[in-house]
């Protein structure tokens, strides 16, 4: 029996259609006949499976673009009977993202490529990393089956389960949840994090390599600042960034954001303030905070932009991409990147860091990383006598605790606790 055979049911639908252009009620009425030619029953009787069965017979003959609008114009119109036809409930799940599984397969559908495409854009890491999570993304979806859009919260539990009992690594499982949650936010916005929280999930970090907290001395770090070729562009770009790093101890993905219009308007005393922008933080909660540029850094910088001479707006990031010029056989500034408003790679700037040490001569038992620069020009301000709380305002964090790390190298031969116990004396 066919569901608009039955009176009300059609003094339904002609209601319904009524509500539609002319042109979009003859495409609804199609599309409802030819799900109640595939149903052929009571339309009290009809079940979330039934609805599966039609989706599963389209599969092969439409694309996932097309089985998507015929189920939403058939979910429109049964959530209209449910209103007005007693005893009647639209067996179509009407929860947030739950709908696309009667839409085919997410993996291969066009939402799918075009969630991933936005979500690789907003990426500022490198082209490598952008490729490892996407894998992990792509592994995701297939294991879950449906788009990101009906996740509940105890999908990402179940699925650290399932990469556990495949002898996945703890490092490896937590990399697999960063590339997740950056899909995810992008995606879900503000949603989210209520569906993954890495508190929740009990998740190992990887270790930190053993030079993330090494500290160059003050020799070291002035042997790297004579490397940069203060006679090239490309030069005066690295010494100003060299400088930021070292002066003020900025994370690498800080310094790739800097853009003109952080800049404040005026100088005041010849010393100019910068604003460092969502800083590393929790969800909801990144600061900026602002730095005073003065003496040296303030000249290089300074330097960099006078020489550079780019047409910039506010958006126009402050350290730009070099490339190599084939005709004239020389390196210059990358316009189109520019004119693009692209920022530096995080990897960028640790293959500048890194050639400017091999250039230097520097020895050191662990890598000399950007975050080596990062914790060795906190350690010297704390030694300078810095106080702690402005240390941490200067650091970006948000526990004062993360903060005392880069105490623990303050003493010196010259000064430490031992020297003032009275029972060592």
């Amino acid at each position: 029996m066919n569901f608009l055979d039955n009176e009300a049911v059609q003094e339904l639908l002609n209601k319904f259609l009524k509500q539609k252009k002319p042109s979009t009620s003859k495409v609804y009425r199609s599309e409802i006949k030819q799900f109640s030619d595939f149903y052929q029953g009571n339309i009290h009787s009809l079940s979330e499976k039934d609805i599966i069965n039609y989706r599963d017979s389209l599969l092969s003959t439409v694309t996932p673009g097309t089985l998507a609008r015929k189920i939403s114009i058939i979910n429109k119109f049964l959530s209209y009977v449910e209103q007005n036809l007693e005893g009647f409930k639209n067996p179509i799940n009407q929860a947030y993202g739950s709908q696309a599984k009667y839409q085919g397969e997410y993996k291969k559908s066009d939402r799918f490529h075009n969630d991933v495409d936005k979500w690789q854009s907003s990426l500022h890491v490198r082209e490598g990393t952008k490729k490892i999570y996407k894998q992990h993304v792509f592994k995701f979806i297939e294991w879950f089956g449906e788009s990101p859009r009906g996740l509940s919260k105890d999908i990402p539990i179940k699925y650290k389960k399932y990469l556990i009992d495949n002898n996945y690594k703890s490092s490896t499982i937590w990399l697999i949840f960063v590339s997740m949650n950056s899909f995810f936010k992008v995606i879900l916005g503000e949603k989210a994090n209520e569906i993954l929280s890495f508190k929740d999930l009990d998740l190992i970090p990887p270790k930190k390599d053993k030079g993330y907290y090494y500290v160059l001395q003050e020799h070291e770090l002035k042997k790297l600042l004579e490397q940069p070729d203060l006679t090239t562009l490309i030069g005066l770009r690295d010494y100003a960034m060299l400088r930021m790093l070292i002066n003020f101890g900025l994370r690498p993905n800080e310094l790739c954001k800097i853009k003109y219009g952080d800049f404040e308007n005026h100088r005041v005393n010849g010393q100019q303030k910068l604003w460092i922008r969502d800083r590393k933080g929790r969800a909801n909660n990144r600061p900026d905070t602002a730095i005073i540029l003065n003496g040296k850094v303030l000249k290089a910088v300074d330097e960099w932009i006078n020489n550079a001479k780019i047409s910039y707006t506010d958006k126009t990031p402050l350290f730009n991409q070099f490339k190599w010029n084939i005709q004239t056989e020389t390196i210059e500034l990358d316009m189109e990147r520019i004119s693009k408003e692209k920022q530096l790679t995080v990897r960028s700037i640790e293959k500048i860091v890194e050639s400017y040490v091999i250039q230097s001569g520097l020895k050191s038992q662990f890598k000399i990383s950007p975050h080596a620069l990062r914790h060795s020009a906190l350690t010297l301000l704390a030694k300078s006598g810095v106080e702690l709380i402005d240390l941490k305002y200067l650091a970006g964090h948000q526990d004062i605790s993360t903060t005392m790390i880069y105490i623990h190298s303050v003493q010196t031969y010259e000064d430490h606790v031992g020297m003032y116990h009275p029972l060592n004396k």
